[in-house]
């Protein structure tokens, strides 16, 4: 099997790329930055659909962990050439254009499995867990927290920014309802090490799939937070709208700071230190049933990082199948996927409450 990892040199892309040479795959590298472990690698901007597209031809998957800004042009480049397609999600107006290329991937006879990292992606594939063994929910409540004590940005900080700028989808009695970011919180309960988080209304992937694949579904939301959410609350007050300020583009100069800092990822050698935990909770009638997941550092990849990146390379060690632009929830089998996970270090827990 021959996959092609886009982005693969990053935090993410470097999980997936370590996972699928376990597995004794083909992996090449397509990034702007050559990875720092040895791998196959090519140069690619996905800014240029027909570059990439070329340097794709025969793949069996391509796997896209670049910044979710480039989801569109990565699918572009898998039509051209005919390659099957997986990406890590995007924030729900994304995914909401991404679903827009469902006719032409069928058409051509094309997976495009969007959302499979952990958070979309573990999140979709418990939710149709749960589904399959109660029914429609009256409400689907995604909860995700972490702790870290490494002081470090693990994740994409556009990504962040975006979370806190735009406005926060809630599915309610059969319509979208939109909120101001972290308009709402909800303090949550997690497996320890992480314990009780006070987690926040943001926007997310999940919103744009779940209502139609668990019809019948009144309510769903998504909240999260944890070590440093509340200062990037502050910050994306100041960065979030990217102004230009002295001729820089405040984003720009956010990133390049941290990155100065040391502060964007890893150095060579240090040792992670995150944990990261998920909850998506079924509210019936005459009771509640909640799948947590969670994953701690593992090696040299921490618990976010490593739950992030590992469900795309078992979902192509699986050579999982379909047509047209999907979500985990319609393509993924729960139980088998989730017994992979289960046996490369992610934990699950499983509670039902019953009213009396």
């Amino acid at each position: 099997m021959r996959v092609f990892v886009l982005g693969g040199s990053g935090l993410i892309g470097s999980v997936i790329v370590s996972e699928l040479m376990r597995g004794n795959v083909d992996v090449t590298v397509i990034d702007l930055v050559k990875p720092r472990f040895n791998v196959d690698y090519v140069f690619g901007d996905l800014n240029n659909v027909d570059d990439i597209a070329g340097k794709i031809r025969n793949a069996d998957y391509v796997i896209n962990a670049a910044q979710y800004y480039f989801n569109i042009n990565a699918m572009r480049a898998c039509l051209k050439t005919g390659v099957n397609y997986m990406d890590l999600g995007g924030l729900f107006w994304m995914t909401k254009k991404q679903l827009e290329f469902n006719d032409e991937f069928e058409r051509e006879g094309l997976l495009a499995l969007i959302g499979i990292g952990a958070e979309p992606g573990i999140t979709n594939v418990v939710a149709e867990w749960i589904y399959r063994m109660h029914g429609t929910p009256i409400s689907i409540r995604i909860r995700d927290g972490w702790i870290s004590r490494s002081g470090k940005i693990n994740w994409s900080v556009d990504t962040q920014l975006d979370e806190l700028t735009m406005k926060a989808p809630v599915f309610e009695d059969g319509e979208y309802k939109y909120y101001d970011p972290a308009s709402k919180f909800e303090y949550i309960d997690f497996i320890e090490p992480i314990g009780r988080v006070k987690t926040y209304l943001t926007i997310h992937s999940e919103l744009a799939t779940f209502p139609q694949s668990f019809s019948g579904v009144r309510y769903v939301d998504w909240m999260e937070g944890g070590t440093g959410f509340e200062d990037m609350i502050v910050i994306a007050r100041l960065f979030g709208d990217n102004a230009e300020v002295m001729n820089i583009k405040s984003r720009a100069y956010l990133r390049e700071l941290l990155r100065t800092k040391g502060l964007l990822g890893y150095s060579e050698g240090e040792n992670p230190d995150e944990w990261e935990s998920a909850k998506v909770i079924f509210d019936y009638d005459d009771e509640k049933v909640e799948v947590e997941f969670m994953s701690g550092p593992h090696g040299q990849f921490d618990g976010t990082q490593y739950m992030t990146g590992l469900p795309a390379a078992v979902a192509a060690l699986s050579r999982v199948s379909g047509k047209g632009v999907l979500p985990p929830e319609r393509v993924i089998d729960p139980e088998p996927f989730i017994n992979e996970l289960k046996s490369r270090g992610i934990v699950f827990y499983y509670r039902e409450v019953r009213k009396l």
